[in-house]
Parts: structure tokens; sequence; C-alpha cells
């Protein structure tokens, strides 16, 4: 039997709702979790990376690994954000040793996922922003894998979820 694909869209107004959905997300994700982002120059990836290190690590400030490739943060778990996009090739990815940084208690991000060929696990949350006519971005969650689907089947990911902190003392 075929898995069903599950897709799960969400308008983002602004950058502050974009960090936010980051935030709640790093409330979710859990060493071991590698986390696909993808989408247009501009679209809001660190942004939304930015948030997810927040939701992990509360205070926590990082900064967008263009030139370094890859930043490490925090402990218990470190999380690990690379960005792809100066990347020729997939195979250059290997040379970035993401999965022994992986190891242990880690989370990985990956900014331009899609540079990465087939060198990212298959299980994974693949979270790719599109631009919208007018203002926002269009968020496209697509779990892959046992655990990043169970948390969509229970609503881990749905709006509802995390619009409340759009709003505080509502």
């Amino acid at each position: 039997m075929t898995p069903v694909e599950v897709e799960i869209r969400s308008l983002l107004k602004d950058d502050r709702e974009t960090r936010l959905f980051g935030r709640h997300l790093g409330t979710l994700v859990r060493s071991g979790d590698w986390v696909a982002l993808t989408g247009d120059l501009g679209a809001g990836k660190t942004t939304l990376a930015q948030g997810i290190l927040e939701g992990i690590h509360p205070g926590m400030k990082g900064r967008s690994p263009t030139y370094v490739l890859v930043e490490v943060y925090g402990e218990a778990p470190r999380v690990v954000h690379a960005d792809l996009y100066r990347l020729a090739s997939p195979a250059e990815v290997d040379g970035l040793a993401l999965d022994d940084l992986a190891l242990g208690d880690a989370v990985v991000m990956v900014e331009w996922a899609d540079r990465a060929g087939d060198r990212l696990p298959l299980d994974r949350l693949d979270l790719e922003l599109r631009y919208v006519e007018g203002n926002g971005r269009e968020l496209r969650i697509r779990p892959r894998g046992a655990r990043w689907n169970e948390a969509a089947r229970e609503g881990l990911l749905d709006r509802d979820r995390w619009s409340h902190a759009l709003y505080p003392g509502n």
C-alpha cells in the first residue's frame, strides 16, 4: 500500500507570523529531527529557522549561515543550521559533514534543501515558502516519515495550534 502524501498549507502575513510558526515548531522538534527548508531567495527561510531556534533555545539568536555554510547552536539539543545556497552540486553536501554533526542530540535545519539532491534523510519535515500575490507568503508543510506524519495526524502542525501567539490576550 502506497502512503498518502500530506501537505498542510498556511498563509503567513509577515516576518512576525513566520517567526511565530518557527517558535511553535521549535517546541515540537527533538533530537534526531531534520527540517528541510526551501523557497525563493528572500522568502523567509532564515526567519523561519531563527524562529525554530528560538523555540528550542528561548532567547538564543541565530544568523544566516550563507557564507560559513553551517552554524551550530546550544546544547541538549544542539541545533545545526546549514545553508546550501552557495553549493554548486549535491556532492558538496558530503563535505559539510551534516550526518556527523547530526549524531547524538542534534536537530538539523537545512536551508535551500532542494540543492542537497538525495543526501538528506527521508524522515524529515519539509517546509516550503512561496510568495503570494500582495503581502505575505504561503507555507507548505510536507511531513516525511512516521514521526512527522503522526504530528500532522494529531494536528500539531495546524495553524490553530500556534496562531494564538499572534493575538496575545485573546
